[in-house]
C-alpha cells in the first residue's frame, strides 16, 4: 500500500511509487473490482491508449497482457492476464501500471510526459533564460512547473496562455508570463 500524502476531497491521497527507469507510468491501480480479477485503474492519459485490449504493461517487474477493458464512472476496469481472482486483483492495489519508454502511445502529438519535461531548459519568448525545469506539481486545476536558475526558484503556471512551445527533442520550453510572475523572484 503506498504511503499517505496530503489530504484530497475523499481523504489521504497515495504518494504514487517512482516508475521503474526506462518505463512510464501509464494507470494506477485502485481497487479490485468484482470476484473475477478485474482491477479498476486510474489512467493517466484520459483515453487510455496504454490500456487497450491486447497491450502489454508492467505491473510490480512483471510483464501482463491487458485481456479486457471498459471505462466505468471516470476509471478504467481491465481484466490482466495472470490476475483471475479477487485476492490477487486485491494484491495489486496501489501499483503502478508502466510501459517502455519506447511503446508507449500518446493521445496526440500534444501531450508530454512529466519525465520528459524534467530538465527542459526554460525561457521566456523574448529569449530571457530562467533556468531548468526540475519539478512538476500537481496541485489540482493545472499543473506547476517549477524552474530553477538565475531568479531562484519560478513557479509557471501549465496553461495555454503561459506555455507557447514544448520542444522535448530539442531540450525548451518557450513561455510567455503573466504579467506579474516574475516580479518576485530575483
Amino acid at each position: 500500500m503506498p504511503e499517505k500524502g496530503p489530504r484530497g476531497p475523499r481523504g489521504p491521497r497515495p504518494v504514487l511509487p517512482e516508475p521503474t527507469e526506462g518505463h512510464t507510468a501509464v494507470g494506477l491501480v485502485l481497487r479490485s473490482h468484482g470476484l473475477k480479477g478485474e482491477v479498476r485503474v486510474q489512467a493517466f492519459s484520459p483515453d487510455a491508449p496504454n490500456l487497450q485490449r491486447g497491450r502489454w504493461v508492467t505491473i510490480r517487474g512483471e510483464r501482463h497482457r491487458i485481456v479486457g477493458t471498459r471505462e466505468d464512472r471516470g476509471a478504467w476496469l481491465l481484466l490482466i492476464s495472470g490476475i483471475g481472482d479477487r485476492t490477487s486483483a486485491d494484491g495489486l492495489r496501489g501499483a503502478l501500471l508502466e510501459v517502455p519508454d519506447r511503446d508507449v502511445r500518446r493521445s496526440d502529438s500534444d501531450s508530454y510526459f512529466v519525465h520528459e519535461l524534467i530538465g527542459l531548459r526554460v525561457e521566456t519568448s523574448s529569449g530571457e533564460e530562467l533556468g531548468r525545469l526540475t519539478e512538476v506539481l500537481q496541485p489540482g486545476a493545472n499543473d506547476v512547473y517549477v524552474v530553477r536558475g538565475s531568479r531562484g526558484e519560478v513557479l509557471i503556471p501549465a496553461i495555454e496562455d503561459v506555455i507557447d512551445r514544448i520542444d522535448v527533442k530539442g531540450g525548451v520550453m518557450v513561455i510567455t508570463p503573466l504579467p506579474g510572475l516574475l516580479d518576485e523572484s530575483k
